[in-house]
C-alpha cells in the first residue's frame, strides 16, 4: 500500500513544481542572508570587538529557514492535501477503504507519503547549509540541528492539518483552501505580537504555529514547544481519521470530533504551558553563565517578574530575548506578567511614572528597576533573595565572521538560482514522465 502511496504523491507533477518552487525561494532567501552577513563582516575583517556579534545561526541558518517556512506554509498544502483529496476527486476512496478494511492504516500510509514529498523541500536548505559550509562557513552541529528539527515539526504539522482538511472536503482545492485558512488564522495571531492596540489577541497567542518555532531558531530544545507541535499534529491526525470513516453516521462521526477536540485542546494548554528547555548553542551563549546558573538554581525562593511595558516598546522585545529566555533556562519555574496587556484602554494614553518598571521578586521580597541589563535584574534579584550575586564572566563567543565574494558568490548563485530548482524540476519530469504503451 505505501508504495501505492508514494507513487501518488511522487508521481505527481505539481510535487515537483512545489519543490522546485520552494528550492528557489530557499535558494533565493540564502543568497540574501550571505550576501547581508558578507557586508557586515568586511567591516571586522582585520579583527575586533564586533566579530563576536557574527552568529551564522541567526545570520544564515534563520533566514534561509524562513524560505523552508514560507514554502511548507503556503505551497506544500498543494502536495499534503493532494495525497487524500486525490482519491476523492477521482471517487476511489470508498472502495480502496473497502478494500483494506483499515481506515489508521490507510491514513497513516498517506500521511507517510505525504511527508515524503515535503523532504523534498528540506533538502533544498540542506544543500544550501553545506554549500555554507563548503564555501568556509562555519556551522554549530548541535544548534543547526535543533533549529531543523523545528521546522520538520512543522512540516509534519502542516501535513497533518492538510490531511485533515482533505478527509472532510470534497476536493483536493477545498482541502488547499482550509489548510491556507488555517496557516492565515495562526498568522493572524502572530500579527498581535509587538502591537498595543491588538493586545486582545494575546490571550490566544498560544495557539500561534510560529510561536512554537521560535525557541528552535535560536537553538534552544523547548520540551514544551516540541510536545505542542507533536499533540497538535496527532490532534490533526485524529480528526483525518474521523473524517475517513464514512461507515459511520453523521452524529457518531461529529461526536467523535467533538470529543477529539475535548481532549486536544486541554492537551495543547497543558503542552504550552510545560517548562524545561536545553540549550544547544555553540558556548551556550543562550543562557547565563554556569556559575550564575548553579547558582540560580540553588535558590529555594520561587522567581517572578512584573514588567510595565506595553508590546509597542521595543525594550520589551529585547527584554524577552536577552533576559527571560535566559531566565527560562535557568528556572522554570519562572513567573512573568505584562499588567498593560491585561487593560482595557490604549497604554498610549495612560501612560504614567509606574510605566518603564521592572519588578523583580524572590518569594515575597522584591527590587524594583528601570534597568533591562541582564546583570543589573540578576543582581537585583539575588538581592532580593539576601544573596550574594555570582561572578559573571562568560567566554565570549568569538563569532565567525566570513567575506563571501567572487568565486564563491558565484558558485552560491549558480546553485540558488539555477542547478537546485533546474536539477529538481529535471528529475520531476523524469519521473512523472509518460509511457507510451504499444
Amino acid at each position: 500500500m505505501l508504495r501505492r502511496e508514494l507513487a501518488i504523491v511522487l508521481g505527481a507533477r505539481v510535487t515537483w513544481l512545489v519543490a522546485a518552487v520552494a528550492a528557489l525561494l530557499i535558494g533565493h532567501s540564502f543568497v540574501l542572508a550571505v550576501d547581508l552577513f558578507s557586508a557586515g563582516a568586511r567591516s571586522v575583517e582585520a579583527g575586533g570587538l564586533m566579530a563576536r556579534e557574527f552568529d551564522p545561526l541567526l545570520g544564515i541558518v534563520r533566514p534561509t529557514l524562513g524560505g523552508v517556512y514560507i514554502s511548507v506554509s503556503l505551497l506544500f498544502p498543494l502536495v499534503a492535501a493532494r495525497a487524500l483529496g486525490i482519491e476523492k476527486e477521482r471517487r476511489s476512496l470508498r472502495v480502496l477503504l473497502l478494500h483494506t478494511a483499515a481506515p489508521l492504516r490507510l491514513l497513516l500510509n498517506k500521511y507517510f507519503a505525504a511527508l515524503v514529498g515535503g523532504v523534498l523541500v528540506l533538502l533544498s536548505v540542506l544543500v544550501s547549509l553545506f554549500l555554507w559550509i563548503g564555501v568556509g562557513g562555519h556551522l554549530a552541529l548541535g544548534e543547526t540541528a535543533v533549529a531543523l528539527l523545528g521546522h520538520t515539526l512543522h512540516l509534519m504539522l502542516i501535513t497533518a492539518i492538510a490531511c485533515a482538511a482533505a478527509a472532510w472536503t470534497e476536493t483536493v482545492a477545498q482541502a488547499t483552501a482550509v489548510t491556507l485558512v488555517g496557516v492565515l488564522g495562526s498568522w493572524a495571531i502572530d500579527a498581535a505580537e509587538g502591537f498595543a492596540a491588538l493586545a486582545w489577541l494575546g490571550g490566544v497567542a498560544e495557539w500561534s504555529i510560529t510561536a512554537h518555532l521560535g525557541s528552535f531558531e535560536r537553538g534552544v530544545l523547548s520540551f514544551g514547544d516540541a510536545a505542542w507541535l507533536l499533540i497538535a499534529s496527532l490532534g490533526a491526525l485524529s480528526l483525518a481519521w474521523s473524517g475517513l470513516r464514512f461507515d459511520w453516521s453523521i452524529r457518531r462521526r461529529l461526536l467523535t470530533v467533538s470529543a477529539t477536540l475535548l481532549v486536544l485542546f486541554p492537551l495543547l494548554r497543558l503542552a504550552g504551558q510545560t517548562a524545561g528547555a536545553r540549550d544547544f548553542t555553540e558556548r551556550q551563549r543562550a543562557s547565563f553563565p554556569s556559575g550564575v546558573v548553579s547558582a540560580l538554581r540553588s535558590l529555594p525562593q520561587s522567581v517572578s517578574l512584573t514588567v510595565m511595558l506595553d508590546r509597542d516598546d521595543s525594550r520589551r522585545r529585547q527584554l524577552e530575548l536577552d533576559v527571560l529566555s535566559r531566565l527560562r533556562l535557568a528556572r522554570s519555574d519562572l513567573r512573568v506578567r505584562y499588567p498593560l496587556d491585561e487593560g482595557a484602554l490604549s497604554v498610549a494614553a495612560t501612560r504614567d511614572d509606574s510605566y518603564g518598571r521592572i519588578e523583580i521578586c524572590a518569594g515575597s521580597q522584591c527590587q524594583q528597576t528601570y534597568s533591562i541589563n541582564r546583570k543589573e535584574l540578576v543582581a537585583l534579584l539575588f538581592e532580593s533573595a539576601h544573596r550574594q550575586p555570582p561572578n559573571f564572566e562568560q567566554r565570549n563567543y568569538p563569532g565567525h565572521p566570513l567575506v563571501v565574494e567572487g568565486a564563491r558568490r558565484t558558485v552560491i548563485l549558480w546553485q540558488s538560482y539555477l542547478l537546485v530548482p533546474l536539477t529538481l524540476t529535471v528529475i520531476g519530469l523524469w519521473v512523472t514522465r509518460r509511457r507510451i504503451r504499444k
